[in-house]
């Protein structure tokens, strides 16, 4: 808690600031570290003054910052006249348009308005906000690895070199990597969380058009990227009457638009959006869901889809195996006839206790409590610092 003076003069108690950078936050409506930012925030205001640095409104407590979202850059550095300027040097520019956009914006208000713990989740862009503001002011820095072990873990060693007070992974994997590479770094294991009223079988269904039985992908739309949903929709065209819905966007939408028309067919695919308050009578119109990424950090989605009584075919892998448990099948993904063989059963069987049942263990109220145990530790580290330097001097 912090003191502050009343008119009256008399100190008044009120709750420590903590700060959350996402500026695609309410922008990209697909991203797994955007959702999460919006929940966190959402779910630590019970517990903290919460500011989360967004790219657009998305509650009482986000702040858009002005910058250029990586969505809406998109659009520039795909113009065909520019993208061969780039495309040699550098991947994923509108990723960097982003970082480079916000990076005076949050941090002009991180010394504007001070906080007490900043918590960053838009990769090196915010963290390297987050590790100025601390070497200025000695404010913690709190930081989730949502790339987990992409790309052979070469983005989290990066993210490491910036020494983050405390680091949580998403699974016991990702923390030990961690304690290979940097014994001296303070790492917890936290899962991603969901939240259990909002994603639920009970409640509206949203009106999708499409026909039969609707297998649900939720994933952004790059093919350099480990989502793979080309896999996807080989599996369920070889499904008859079965449609697939992919909720997403990305630099390579086309490309897996005229792939779906080519294998489902106008009447059984579509790519759409939705605000992410929609997304539960999403879930509720589809029958089954999958993701078949690999190296996947988490993957939230597989939470709401299990909260919703889908049953889940996924990647058999490590965190895929602690994630769904009861809740979906696990297979091949690369073996298409095994991925739809996994699929036509997913549909065949009725999921919805099994799958709730294997949701319930990642309830956004236990994460959050986890992540609030751990902000209160770091705040109160710093606190003691600063009594102990100031009592060093008064010596």
């Amino acid at each position: 808690m912090l003191f502050h003076q009343a008119a009256t003069g008399a100190p008044v108690l009120s709750p420590y600031r903590v700060v959350l950078i996402h500026p695609s936050a309410g922008v990209n409506l697909s991203g797994g570290a955007e959702v999460f930012s919006i929940e966190m925030a959402r779910q630590l205001s019970e517990h903290f003054e919460v500011e989360l640095l967004s790219g657009a409104d998305c509650g009482p407590w986000s702040i858009p910052t002005g910058g250029i979202p990586r969505t809406r850059a998109r659009e520039f550095f795909e113009h065909p006249k520019l993208a061969p300027l780039w495309k040699p040097f550098i991947d994923a520019p509108e990723i960097w348009s982003e970082h480079l956009t916000n990076f005076l914006p949050c941090l002009w208000h991180l010394i504007k308005r001070p906080a007490d713990l900043i918590f960053p989740n838009n990769d090196i862009g915010g963290l390297a906000v987050a590790c100025l503001v601390r070497a200025l002011t000695g404010t913690p820095v709190l930081f989730t690895e949502h790339c987990g072990l992409v790309g052979g873990g070469r983005l989290l060693e990066r993210n490491l070199g910036f020494r983050p007070d405390h680091l949580v992974a998403l699974s016991e994997e990702i923390a030990e990597r961690v304690r290979s590479r940097s014994p001296q770094q303070p790492v917890t294991v936290i899962p991603n969380g969901v939240d259990l009223a909002r994603f639920s079988p009970e409640g509206e269904r949203a009106d999708l058009g499409l026909e039969g039985p609707v297998v649900l992908c939720v994933a952004s739309l790059w093919q350099g990227g480990h989502k793979r949903v080309h896999l996807a929709i080989e599996a369920v065209s070889r499904l008859a009457g079965v449609s697939l819905l992919i909720c997403g966007d990305g630099r390579d939408r086309p490309y897996f638009a005229a792939l779906g028309e080519q294998k489902l067919g106008a009447g059984r695919f579509r790519i759409a959006t939705f605000p992410y308050a929609q997304m539960p009578a999403v879930y509720r119109a589809c029958r089954a869901f999958t993701l078949p990424s690999i190296d996947e950090p988490w993957g939230l989605c597989y939470l709401e889809a299990m909260a919703s009584g889908l049953g889940v075919v996924a990647t058999d892998d490590a965190v895929r195996q602690l994630i769904v448990g009861d809740g979906g099948l696990l297979c091949d993904v690369t073996d298409a006839d095994a991925y739809a063989a996994a699929l036509r059963q997913a549909l065949a069987d009725n999921w919805r206790e099994r799958a709730q049942k294997s949701a319930t263990r990642f309830g956004w109220d236990r994460v959050a409590l986890a992540y609030r145990n751990v902000m209160l530790d770091l705040i109160a580290n710093k606190t003691l610092r600063l009594l102990g330097r100031s009592g060093s001097q008064g010596v």
